[in-house]
């Protein structure tokens, strides 16, 4: 099987305008969707759409129409990139016991060669929001192994940053290790910067049921950690504070109204 768990880090270093860094470990799946069926069948606390201890749903993904995630990802490609997607692999956090919070989903669409022809970034923030970005493979640049994109700012997340800003993506294929990192540049300064990192195995029985049972808690603490975080930038670095603005872009795909 093609499908991992990745084992690392998550890191986030704030530059400007004050200095402010975190790292903590984590683990998350590299997901072959054309693999969910096989992983439920295989996998005695892994379940596609049921309820298990770790478990994939296609409700938790992209928008609220219905589908696989596999179909609702098509709907958002440009329509020269749709018919060549063979594959796709999903790095995500699963739900944990019916409990899921993922502040980012990367989906690399591959062709029948292996090529990777789009890679989607998912975006949701703490008012349950969710933001596509399908950044322009045009534009797309290889630097030590690596590909690299740009897209504009679209999308209200940290309340210690405005709307202005470009993000600056670099991906690591998704091979015995991941290394994702993402740029928020302003007027050419590097304001943030944030990294997902981590060595991968292959998603097998035993070592699911390993993973789960060292790291029992770890998934439900992304959420305590983020307020964690900002109550630290708020009361004690006194960062300024941006209330959300309504959402204002079209690939802003759920809202609170």
């Amino acid at each position: 099987m093609k499908s991992k768990i990745y084992k690392g880090f998550v890191e986030h270093t704030r530059h400007l305008p004050v200095y402010h860094r975190f790292r903590y470990p984590v683990y998350v799946y590299g997901v072959d969707l054309n693999e969910l069926d096989l992983l439920d069948r295989r996998l005695p606390f892994f379940g596609y759409n049921r309820m298990r201890p770790a478990s994939i749903h296609d409700a938790d993904y992209l928008d609220d129409r219905p589908g696989t995630i596999r179909e609702k990802l098509l709907r958002f490609l440009p329509d020269p990139v749709k018919g060549r997607v063979a594959s796709v692999m999903l790095i995500t956090s699963a739900r944990y016991f019916n409990y899921v919070f993922n502040p980012v989903c990367f989906y690399y669409c591959f062709s029948g060669n292996g090529e990777v022809v789009q890679v989607v970034v998912e975006v949701s923030n703490t008012y349950g929001e969710r933001h596509v970005y399908v950044p322009d493979t045009d534009n797309a640049l290889s630097v030590s192994g690596k590909m690299r994109y740009g897209v504009q700012k679209a999308f209200h997340v940290s309340p210690f940053n405005d709307m202005k800003g470009r993000y600056e993506f670099s991906f690591s294929l998704p091979e015995n290790e991941i290394d994702i990192q993402i740029k928020l540049v302003r007027d050419q300064a590097e304001i943030f910067e944030a990294r997902l990192w981590g060595k991968g195995r292959e998603l097998t029985r035993m070592g699911h049921i390993a993973t789960l049972l060292r790291h029992p808690v770890m998934p439900h603490l992304t959420k305590p950690r983020i307020i964690f975080e900002a109550l630290r930038l708020y009361y004690r670095k006194h960062l300024a504070w941006h209330e959300k603005p309504p959402p204002s872009d079209s690939m802003t795909i759920r809202y609170k109204r």
